[in-house]
């Protein structure tokens, strides 16, 4: 190395350590945002790969969805965008295996299914088509595969009088 080279260096170096000491040292820190905003989190494992998401889908209904390692299986948790809450598991086709949910009247339902259907059995209220204060139906209700047609059910219903009675169903018929 020639001395040219080597002035060049220490030059360097002291210029760079006057500065270091003439600048000023006003430190600037960031602010902690106090809200962070995201249509989607996403938790990944070790190896990159996605295993829970927390997201608002393209039809407005807020979920967190946890993913196991087999194909198809999940957890969901969340809140509809009509403001009803749910919680459902699926199963490793996809389909629902259980399914909990609150009506538009904060009545609870629970569905249970297999891989032919996914509304075996259901547990809890049983609404009608339009909304009716009055309505008062529980019960459990089997329904064949494909069919929204209860096949066995068993439960209270209000009766034309007003008061809770039984029934029992069994292949779509009444039993008294």
């Amino acid at each position: 190395m020639n001395l040219k080279s080597l002035l060049g260096i220490l030059g360097a170096c002291v210029s760079g350590f006057l500065g270091g000491i003439l600048a000023p040292h006003d430190h600037v820190e960031a602010s902690s945002p106090s809200v962070l905003r995201a249509s989607r989190f996403e938790l990944v494992n070790g190896a990159g790969a996605t295993v829970a998401y927390w997201e608002v889908d393209s039809k407005d209904n807020v979920r967190l969805r946890l993913l196991p390692r087999r194909e198809g299986a999940a957890v969901d948790v969340g809140v509809f965008a009509d403001g009803q809450p749910f919680l459902r598991m699926g199963g490793r086709d996809g389909k629902n295996r259980i399914a909990l949910e609150l009506d538009a009247a904060d009545k609870p339902l629970l569905a249970m299914g297999d891989e032919r259907w996914q509304g075996r059995v259901v547990l809890g209220f049983n609404g009608p088509d339009t909304p009716d204060a009055a309505w008062d139906n529980w019960g459990l209700r089997f329904h064949a595969p494909g069919s929204e047609r209860t096949v066995a059910g068993i439960g209270t219903m209000r009766g034309s009088d007003g008061r809770s009675e039984g029934f029992l169903t069994v292949s779509g018929k009444r039993i008294r």
